[in-house]
């Protein structure tokens, strides 16, 4: 399923109207949790079906979603480090199908595109204010409970909860662990956790 732009997302949200639970959902892409992706993350094929089945417990969603150039920076052949991923409107840079439901409700999800400049690497969503959907920073602004899951426990969920932090307090912010996979053995997220007293579910 293809990411629907800003355009589309036309219900208006304020801070007065912004959703008391509000899930994050960092990557969760065919690349990356599809055994057959280019990036596949050992385990990931279970997170989706896991995600939609905890999504109708929050008020809105807002995925994060790498969104590369066919030439982005971080691929292997411009000199980068990763296979080529998620590149912009193919199946692998797609949701899961099971998202479906969650996604038929525009006033209840935001899409985050990252990743979208061909020269510069970006791990993690919401780095500044100015990028990011008003209406997403009215949900951060308003919200009482931030719930995170996704992929790469080590890389993008990490990134994109670290600049999280700049706009929600520690205190309301919640790691679904049972929802997150990592290219390493799930350490550096753990400790991430315990840095930024963050807790734990």
């Amino acid at each position: 399923m293809e990411p629907e732009t800003k355009s589309k997302q036309n219900a208006e949200v304020t801070v007065e109207n912004a959703p008391a639970k509000l899930l994050v959902v960092v990557d969760v892409q065919r690349d990356f949790y599809d055994p057959s992706g280019s990036l596949y993350v050992t385990g990931s094929e279970v997170l989706p079906e896991k995600i939609a089945a905890l999504a109708g417990e929050y008020d809105a969603v807002v995925f994060t979603l790498d969104w590369h150039p066919g030439n982005h920076c971080s691929f292997k052949d411009e000199g980068g480090i990763w296979p080529k991923h998620c590149v912009q409107n193919t199946i692998g840079a797609g949701l899961p199908d099971c998202f479906t439901p969650i996604l038929s409700d525009p006033g209840k999800f935001r899409i985050f595109l990252k990743g979208t400049q061909q020269d510069k690497e970006q791990y993690g969503a919401f780095e500044t204010a100015e990028e990011i959907d008003p209406v997403i920073l009215s949900w951060f602004e308003g919200c009482e409970q931030v719930d995170v899951c996704g992929i790469a426990g080590d890389y993008c969920v990490k990134e994109s909860t670290a600049n999280l932090l700049n706009f929600v307090p520690a205190e309301k912010v919640t790691m679904l662990l049972d929802c997150i996979r990592s290219i390493d053995d799930g350490s550096t997220v753990k400790a991430f956790v315990e840095e930024k007293g963050l807790k734990t579910k």
